[in-house]
């Protein structure tokens, strides 16, 4: 490596903070900085959506490590730091304050932003941040409010909610909820689940014009209250796209051990479209689980293109896994269960006590947990292993 440069990592996320705490791990001597734009040290996202409105979101208690960790290791973290600009030709990075840092290899982990359109105004809230759940907390008691979006995030903010909102509404747009995810027979236990709470789910629903108080729909239906946006992210690729990594439409294109297409730059995390590993085709997951995963096999990565001789690294499985809590009920999620065209279920459902497996024919292609915390990684597991013998287009 040049003249002890080092690493440098874009984001604070679980994935740009397990490739730091990786490659110490793994003994490498050279400099290790993290640049973040959130004025905070590394924290677990997982905490902001699961059951909000009780959760504990001070600082010292969502943290990843004391801040003592970080100077221990020499690892140095920038929080509130933002990146202007690359010059890969002399491979330093430009911070906004003016600041050039030198590197050997640079790792995108830019994670990604809450997707916005334009009938939504701006100032709705949405849940991303930090700062977005502590404003969410305080803003979802004691009356209305109305949730745009039914995906997994959307119906967790609903859950937590519930408890003390005087009514909950979720805007969907699609006709059903979770058919991406789920397979059909568990997606309905869950909005049952919902309604059963007192949500109220509309589908199939066409929004005008949202405000922070009101949303109006095609309809000409009217909904008040707190308003919160939940329709998804984009992934950050402005910093890969100014460096000439290849972006594709769902991220910063990445091989196997995800390296870009520009030298000395890689990318992990929600923001890296990896090879999936049922079509060869560039796809992004968007896990705390698969992002950690992201953080050990790109430190891994490159310290092998380094030169640099490191312990082997472990296995890091190719099948995505993800976990969701609703009125204090745990769901896991390995694989691509939405795909599947048949299941076989072992328990009920409908009392949230099953393991789900989920087919293509005869191909294992996801499984779903419901009250089963302990069975979504063996499922993790089985789906892996028969990969293995599957041939990737």
């Amino acid at each position: 490596m040049n003249d002890g440069a080092g690493v440098v990592i874009v984001g604070t996320g679980i994935a740009g903070i397990t490739a730091a705490e990786t490659l110490r791990s793994a003994g490498y001597p050279g400099p290790v900085t993290v640049l973040g734009d959130e004025p905070h040290l590394p924290y677990r996202r997982t905490a902001l959506s699961k059951d909000l409105l009780n959760a504990d979101l001070r600082h010292d208690k969502i943290r990843l490590r004391k801040p003592e960790f970080w100077s221990e290791r020499d690892i140095s973290i920038r929080t509130g730091t933002r990146v202007v600009a690359v010059d890969t030709g002399t491979r330093e990075i430009i911070c906004g304050d003016g600041e050039s840092i030198a590197y050997d290899a640079l790792v995108l982990a830019t994670g990604g932003r809450p997707r916005t359109v334009d009938a939504i105004a701006a100032e709705v809230p949405n849940l991303r941040q930090h700062d977005d759940a502590v404003a969410l907390q305080r803003a979802l008691a004691c009356q209305p409010v109305v949730i745009i979006g039914g995906g997994l995030i959307g119906l967790e903010i609903a859950a937590s909610a519930a408890a003390s909102a005087s009514s909950v509404t979720v805007l969907e747009s699609a006709p059903t909820l979770l058919t991406r995810v789920l397979p059909a027979g568990v997606a309905a236990p869950l909005l049952d689940l919902h309604r059963a709470n007192g949500v109220q789910i509309r589908t199939g629903v066409d929004i005008v014009a949202a405000t922070p108080e009101t949303v109006t729909t095609a309809d000409g239906s009217s909904f008040g209250g707190t308003v919160v946006s939940a329709i998804g992210m984009v992934p950050n690729t402005a910093l890969a796209q100014a460096v000439g990594a290849e972006v594709g439409p769902v991220g910063i294109v990445v091989d196997t051990e995800l390296r870009t297409t520009v030298p000395h730059v890689y990318a992990a995390g929600d923001v890296a479209a990896r090879p999936h590993p049922l079509t060869g085709a560039p796809a992004r997951a968007e896990q705390w689980m698969t992002a950690t995963d992201h953080g050990k096999l790109v430190a891994a990565t490159v310290l092998a293109d380094s030169g640099f001789d490191a312990p082997e690294a472990p296995p890091i499985s190719r099948v995505p896994l993800a976990w969701t809590i609703h009125y204090s009920r745990n769901m896991q999620l390995a694989g691509w269960p939405g795909l599947a065209d048949r299941v076989a279920i072992d328990g009920s459902v409908d009392d949230f006590d099953a393991t789900v497996r989920c087919y293509e024919g005869n191909v294992l292609l996801g499984g779903v947990t419901l009250g089963r915390p302990a069975a979504g990684r063996a499922m993790r597991t089985e789906i892996e292993q028969g990969l293995q013998t599957r041939v990737t287009p």
